[in-house]
């Protein structure tokens, strides 16, 4: 039998392993380039980040293993032809120069590029726990988290503090979980809006009392809320109250809003809903052992459907469900605008004409900016000519602040607006605290779940003239709320237990009379 040819060049020799290092060398050569643009500008990208250490690693790789498959292509198809009936293992031998000289050319370019790569693989980690990675990279997609995010008290605080934290069983997590959301993007099938609750989010016990220490509150916070009513000198006006923050721990008084932390007690509850609004059950377990279940009187679930419902032990992000994520109601924006003097409060009846621009509907953004200038121009052109001709660098002063309280809470493209997602601290645009503390959940022996403001959480408010920061005006002379609640004049069961949000709905104006809800017979 004749003996095999010993081949006469490396298995490297082939088209498929030459395109491989072609791929190599060049994706290689744009990562020290970009590597080197990023250093060089002051603020990058976020997309030269992708590109320097997602993409072009990604391609390196691919490279390597298109050089290794060519070879071993090589290897097969010289053993198939007869060139070699088998391939030896390589070998070094250092006493030969020109292997000497191989050997050390190797370790060159091997440390080299393993540098490179551990450079790559380090700053892409980096990249990937960055505020531009989570926010800026699906633009679309992400567009009302980000803008929200960048206006919030936590926009200094990485998006990963909070939605992944530390540790690298939940970092390993989150990336599996981005893969999905990558193909979602890729392919739009992308849920719009992006549906909340988010399934499976770390405990707050693990990431938000690394700032947040729940045992540490107690005391009281005052709060002071500007506002303007809807009338022509837009009467300025302020709610004060005092915010009984409290704490959930005996020994510095157990009393407060954060009563319900699971420090001494412990709040468990069941919703009918995935945005966790409608419940019909809570059961409370007090620090002495007691354990007191309330029911929904007007539920129409029985005991069994009751009992079949999941159950939630309540966390910080029950109440602090959109800690970083809010979308203020026009009203809201309005008075903030005003008080901050990006909207002159000299311009007649400025509050009602921007709060009913901004609750209508418009189909895309450059509408609405359309819109919203054409309802406010018009508005002056028609009933105050004089402030149209004399005053138009405050109208327009005033049109680009309420457009921009449009473009901080409403994104068409992702079906985003102030009344998307419900935020459940307070009661005043959601039901809020009144999910349990509406009157109507009680023992079966008639304990009732009380809806009391002043007893717990804060002092009844008072409405008095604007004051500086942290001056209380004088004794208020009017009721706190311009209306009696429910009229005097008018005697219906149904209204004795109207929620706020019923009246101040987020994204809407407010309710005046008795035909803003019902339609005149």
């Amino acid at each position: 039998m004749a003996e095999a040819k010993k081949p006469s060049s490396g298995l490297y020799r082939n088209t498929m392993s030459y395109l491989g290092g072609l791929i190599v060398v060049g994706s290689g050569a744009l990562m020290l380039l970009m590597m080197l643009a990023e250093l060089s500008i002051k603020k990058p990208g976020p997309y030269i980040g992708i590109i320097a250490y997602l993409i072009l690693p990604a391609i390196l790789m691919s490279g390597v293993v298109l050089v290794l498959w060519g070879m071993r292509w090589e290897a097969v198809r010289r053993k198939r032809t007869g060139e070699a009936s088998a391939l030896p293992y390589p070998s070094v031998d250092l006493n030969d120069d020109t292997q000497r000289k191989r050997f050390g050319f190797g370790v060159v370019i091997g440390s080299l590029f393993l540098v490179l790569l551990a450079w790559a693989g380090y700053n892409g980690f980096i990249f990937t726990e960055s505020v531009s990675f989570c926010g800026t990279t699906c633009h679309t997609v992400m567009e009302p988290e980000h803008t929200a995010y960048l206006n919030s008290p936590h926009a200094r605080v990485p998006c990963v503090d909070c939605h992944v934290g530390e540790g690298a069983d939940w970092y390993v997590k989150s990336k599996l979980s981005g893969v999905r959301q990558v193909f979602a993007v890729a392919f739009h099938s992308y849920e719009r809006p992006i549906p909340t609750p988010i399934a499976n989010l770390r405990p707050a016990r693990e990431t938000c009392e690394h700032c947040h220490w729940p045992q540490k509150f107690f005391g009281a916070r005052m709060m002071q809320l500007p506002h303007f009513r809807y009338d022509e000198t837009n009467s300025p006006e302020q709610i004060s109250l005092m915010l009984k923050v409290g704490g959930g721990e005996s020994i510095r008084g157990a009393a407060g809003i954060h009563w319900h932390m699971i420090i001494d007690n412990q709040v468990t509850f069941a919703a009918t809903d995935k945005q966790l609004q409608h419940i019909p059950w809570v059961q409370v377990r007090h620090a002495d052992g007691r354990v007191i279940e309330y029911v929904d009187q007007d539920t129409k679930l029985s005991a069994e459907q009751i009992k079949a419902l999941p159950k939630h032990a309540m966390d910080c992000m029950d109440c602090h469900n959109r800690p970083s994520h809010q979308y203020p109601p026009p009203e809201g924006g309005v008075d903030e605008a005003i008080y901050s003097g990006k909207i002159s409060i000299t311009l007649p009846w400025i509050k009602k004409v921007a709060v009913d621009a901004l609750i209508k509907e418009y189909p895309d953004r450059d509408a609405a900016h359309a819109g919203l200038r054409q309802e406010i121009t018009a508005f002056y052109q028609t009933k105050y000519p004089d402030i149209a001709q004399n005053r138009k660098a405050d109208i327009d002063k005033a049109i680009d602040a309420v457009i921009m309280i449009y473009d901080r809470s409403v994104f068409p493209l992702m079906r985003v607006d102030w009344k998307t997602y419900p935020m459940n601290i307070g009661h005043r645009n959601w039901p809020g605290c009144f999910r349990c503390h509406d009157g109507k959940h009680a023992t079966s022996d008639g304990q009732v779940l009380s809806m009391k403001c002043d007893g717990t959480c804060h002092t009844m408010p008072q409405r008095s003239q604007l004051a500086s920061l942290g001056h209380v005006g004088a004794e208020p002379t009017t009721e706190w709320h311009p209306w009696e609640m429910p009229a005097k004049s008018v005697s219906v069961k149904a209204h004795e237990r109207l929620l706020c949000s019923a009246c101040h709905e987020a994204g809407y104006r407010p309710k005046r009379d008795c035909n803003d809800c019902h339609a005149p017979r």
